[in-house]
């Protein structure tokens, strides 16, 4: 499969309390007995891609926050730390610092310490090329931003620390007093034949081609630089939509033989050593991916 898959699960906020006394529990009970509202239907992938915008960060709409009197629930709350085998969290300050110590974990462990919390975190922790670890490479959330005006932030432990060196943990941090659910990707350094699970140009500084212009370029012309470089390459074959502003991909396009007259119009980091041309057989008026020409800003 040559397209990179992006996805994101989102569950609802839990709801959950202590009931005191008859009233309070026959309160609790009928509103945890509430039908949950369905989720909304999954959107469809568009035909087309839009020109990519790097870094961008979905927010949906805000959620509705329940509220129960402290009767109900308790004069209790969430706990301010946690620690297992894959992650600690403590409130620092406006801020619960999460450390990733396990980087290779279940999913479900992170999430279990943010709940802990009282924070609705859904985690995943994804190998991404070299120049994404430790960055947040995908969010979807909702909910207001905390008193402090922040919400959900990537850092490392200790701070200003350099990944890969002794002691040195990725963390994420969630700003005390936001509410709402969270979705988040967060790049770790990929295992030896690990496909990266980003979007990351192979061009951008750090990456395997950096320094090299492959766009608007022969697929001949990038394959000599490719090799020259000791790498490998894989091809993704686009349709570009009517407009060239926006491409979409074809599986059964996939296995067409790639000539070296094809046009290269970006190059993605596939995995260590091996990089992704995405290709059309024809030139094109401007790059479908970008729209126009890519400014390499990084």
């Amino acid at each position: 499969m040559n397209e990179l898959q992006h996805l994101a699960r989102v569950r609802d906020e839990d709801l959950a309390g202590q009931a005191s006394g008859a009233g309070a529990r026959a309160l609790l009970a009928s509103i945890t007995s509430e039908e949950p509202a369905a989720e909304p239907a999954r959107r469809r992938t568009p035909r087309w891609r839009t020109r990519l915008a790097v870094g961008a960060v979905a927010v949906t709409g805000l959620a509705a926050a329940a509220v129960i009197a402290p009767a109900v629930l308790g004069a209790r709350g969430p706990a301010t730390s946690y620690a297992s085998s894959a992650i600690d969290i403590e409130l620092r300050g406006d801020m619960y610092v999460a450390t990733i110590k396990d980087p290779f974990a279940d999913y479900a462990k992170y999430t279990e310490g943010f709940k802990a919390v009282g924070l609705n975190v859904n985690l995943e922790v994804v190998p991404v090329s070299p120049t994404q670890v430790g960055q947040i490479t995908g969010m979807r959330l909702s909910g207001r931003l905390a008193p402090n005006g922040e919400s959900i932030t990537n850092g490392t432990s200790p701070e200003g620390c350099a990944f890969g060196s002794a002691g040195c943990a990725m963390t994420v941090e969630v700003a005390r007093g936001w509410t709402g659910w969270a979705s988040v990707r967060l790049g770790r350094a990929a295992r030896p034949g690990e496909r990266y699970q980003n979007w990351r140009s192979a061009m951008k500084k750090g990456e395997m081609l950096a320094g090299y212009r492959a766009d608007g370029k022969t697929v001949g012309e990038v394959m000599a630089e490719v090799r020259r470089r000791g790498l490998e390459a894989v091809f993704q074959i686009i349709t570009p939509a009517p407009d060239n502003d926006g491409y979409g991909v074809d599986p059964k396009q996939q296995s067409a033989r790639v000539g070296d007259d094809w046009m290269v119009w970006e190059v993605q980091s596939e995995k260590a050593g091996v990089v992704r041309l995405m290709v059309t057989k024809e030139r094109l008026p401007k790059n479908p991916v970008y729209g126009d020409t890519k400014i390499l800003d990084e």
